[in-house]
């Protein structure tokens, strides 16, 4: 085993866990996550208000077929036979999972049903500390596979000095190490 080398692999290592921890605090805070939804009128589901104060993206999975996404200024307006006149496109609408880009105002997500929706919303910032955090994550990951496979092999490489060298030092300890009365 080559200590030296265990003791970087291992340091990598530590390095590389901080920032997994550091990237992931940054890309959680960013998250603005809606599960629960009140029932102002009967058959009526409304989310609480998704404030957006930079330009975001938002994900709503398991979409109301009767839903969607609102600016906060039309909610008044809406009803069940005019929801698709206000409700925002989504870029994406894939497997009941709707995706939204370039949010900039207040939303709220509004559902008619006959019970309360199933739907998660899940907003996040386009710019900033989501992505920002992301590339502590993916370096941190890449840091601790770093580390692993340096420590491997600093466990299994033998220390450098031939067996000539040992039996040298050997001598050496040895003659150091002889009687001072007989000099």
């Amino acid at each position: 085993m080559n200590k030296p080398i265990v003791i970087v692999g291992g340091v990598v290592l530590i390095i590389g866990v901080v920032l997994i921890a550091v990237g992931a605090v940054g890309i959680l805070r960013g998250l603005t996550v809606i599960t629960t939804f009140s029932e102002p009128q009967s058959g009526e589901y409304i989310s609480s208000e998704l404030m957006i104060n930079v330009t975001s993206g938002a994900a709503v999975t398991h979409a109301a077929a009767n839903g969607g996404l609102i600016p906060a200024q039309d909610l008044n307006l809406v009803n069940s036979t005019n929801i698709g006149q206000y409700a925002l496109t989504p870029k994406l609408n894939v497997a009941g999972t709707q995706t939204y880009t370039n949010l900039t105002e207040d939303y709220y997500y509004v559902a008619f049903a006959s019970s309360q929706p199933s739907s998660k919303i899940v907003a996040t910032p386009l710019h900033g500390g989501t992505v920002g955090s992301s590339p502590l994550v993916l370096g941190g990951f890449l840091a601790v596979i770093v580390g692993i496979v340096v420590i491997v092999v600093g466990a299994l490489k033998k220390s450098n000095r031939s067996k000539l060298q040992r039996k040298e030092e050997a001598e050496r300890k040895n003659s150091n190490m002889q009687d001072p009365a007989t000099r």
